[in-house]
């Protein structure tokens, strides 16, 4: 089957007005915003990438000297952004079949998120695909080569999303689990948000949400993960208090997460796998271990062993003291002396925990 060419036009042209500072040249690490955008679809393997610039184009062009992109001026930018995506669309390389639309402001869409969406064409056999999260549509669409033409002779001056409005009957939204996908850089404090996200290591709680509703968890067990994350965070914010150093927002991930798929055997390596995959190898390195985990009890209390115990006192949604679990589990098991065997360690290993936790917060 032959492999579909796919383009993006990556919007940097603006004067960034309502913000404080300019916006391709704002920091995320070590990059700038316009060097996260480029690099996201130089991952993704996207076949021709085109930077439309405007205001400060010489500031930017020295970011990618030498690198494989076209970059291309607007010379009418202040007359507004569509004016960019016609300077970039009229770039497209005639073999390229569906192209994205990317303005700079939004910088931190993932990688998994584009790969998804140049893989949604087939399955939706529709021109125009907007990726959404949680029912809402966000940036940035994959547009069917065939609407060029109708992009470069739209007279109305009512913007992109009033062209691709027309054409409703056409197009598809795919449901990710990314909500950077909605989230623009308009203000300072739009920029101090997606800092505070970008530091995150670990899907945020709407993204677990959206894991859930991906994966059709059962209410039950929905309802099981709120309460594991609710006593891990009790735990995690004690330890916290006295001076450890944990990663709260990846233990609460992992705790929403860690029965994500509880009815496939070796549930937990699975839920891990999954977590890995979508970009999140902490949070499903910790999933991985909430079945069996090694224990060091002279070592420092980790995020794995908080979520291993938080689980132990948990049954289905209601906290229990681990003594009490231990006993039900061993009535429940009382004639599999293998299951007997395996329950004994699981216990002691979560006994070890509470020890150390104990020891730490007094």
């Amino acid at each position: 089957m032959k492999k579909q060419k796919y383009g993006v036009i990556i919007i940097a042209a603006g004067y960034s007005s309502r913000m404080d500072g300019f916006k391709p040249l704002l920091k995320f690490g070590r990059q700038t915003a316009v060097e996260r955008v480029v690099d996201l679809y130089q991952q993704a393997g996207v076949d021709q990438i085109i930077l439309v610039l405007g205001h400060w184009a010489d500031q930017i062009r020295p970011y990618f000297n030498n690198q494989p992109l076209e970059v291309v001026v607007n010379e009418n930018f202040a007359e507004g952004m569509y004016t960019s995506i016609v300077t970039g669309v009229t770039q497209l390389n005639d073999e390229i079949e569906a192209f994205f639309i990317h303005p700079v402001d939004i910088p931190l869409v993932k990688r998994e998120t584009v790969n998804e969406l140049m893989a949604a064409p087939p399955q939706f056999g529709k021109g125009i695909i907007y990726p959404s999260f949680l029912g809402k549509r966000g940036h940035p669409p994959l547009i069917d080569k065939k609407y060029q033409r109708a992009i470069l002779d739209n007279k109305q001056g009512d913007g992109l999303k009033r062209l691709l409005a027309l054409y409703e009957a056409d197009a598809a939204e795919l449901p990710l689990i990314d909500e950077a996908i909605l989230m623009d850089m308009d203000t300072r404090a739009d920029y101090e948000a997606l800092l505070i996200y970008d530091a995150l290591k670990a899907p945020n709680l709407c993204e677990c949400y959206a894991i859930w509703e991906k994966h059709k968890l059962p209410e039950n067990i929905r309802r099981h993960c709120q309460k594991v994350k609710q006593t891990a965070t009790d735990l995690v914010d004690q330890l916290i208090d006295k001076g450890e150093t944990l990663n709260r927002p990846v233990l609460q991930a992992a705790a929403l997460l860690h029965d994500l798929v509880k009815t496939e055997k070796n549930h937990a390596v699975k839920g891990g796998e999954i977590l890995t995959a979508i970009g999140y190898p902490q949070v499903g390195a910790i999933i991985a271990v909430h079945m069996d985990i090694l224990v060091d009890p002279d070592t420092a209390v980790t995020e794995s062993e908080i979520l291993y115990l938080a689980d132990k006192l948990v049954k289905n949604d209601r906290l229990i003291d681990l003594a009490t679990r231990k006993e039900m589990v061993f009535q429940a098991y009382h004639d599999n002396p293998q299951a007997l065997k395996k329950i004994s360690r699981r216990y002691r290993n979560a006994e070890i925990i509470l020890q150390k936790i104990q020891r730490m917060i007094g």
